[in-house]
């Protein structure tokens, strides 16, 4: 729903109605179901746009599995993987499979993992 339908909801419950008559009780609560729905629609929104991280140590040639720190709902995000081996060199990263809980990548070499993630919006 969006804002500019709530405000319609709104407007016919209070100010649409005929001149003299009351505001109908039926049209009040609508109009009040309206801005609690919209008002935890836009929490929703806000709380899962929190960043997710992951971070572990792959071995060459073997999948390693990133865990998100807490699961996204589905696998409609975004996310960025960093791996370095032990002398600080930037290491090649082939991705294998992305869920909603993880990705799973394999490296060449020996390397420490970090990747953060942010959904869709």
């Amino acid at each position: 729903m969006t804002y500019q339908q709530v405000l319609n909801i709104i407007k016919a419950a209070l100010t649409g109605r005929p001149a003299g008559t009351k505001v109908q009780a039926k049209d009040h609560e609508a109009a009040e179901i309206a801005i609690v729905n919209y008002t935890k629609q836009l929490f929703d929104a806000f709380s899962g746009t929190v960043v997710r991280e992951a971070h572990s140590n792959a071995t060459a040639g073997v999948n390693c599995d990133l865990v998100w720190n807490a699961a996204f709902t589905d696998s409609n995000y975004s996310y960025i993987v960093n791996g370095f081996d032990a002398d600080g060199n930037p290491v090649e990263i082939q991705k294998i499979n992305k869920s909603s809980t993880k990705i799973v990548i394999r490296t060449l070499v020996n390397a420490t993992m970090t990747a953060i993630a942010i959904p869709y919006q």
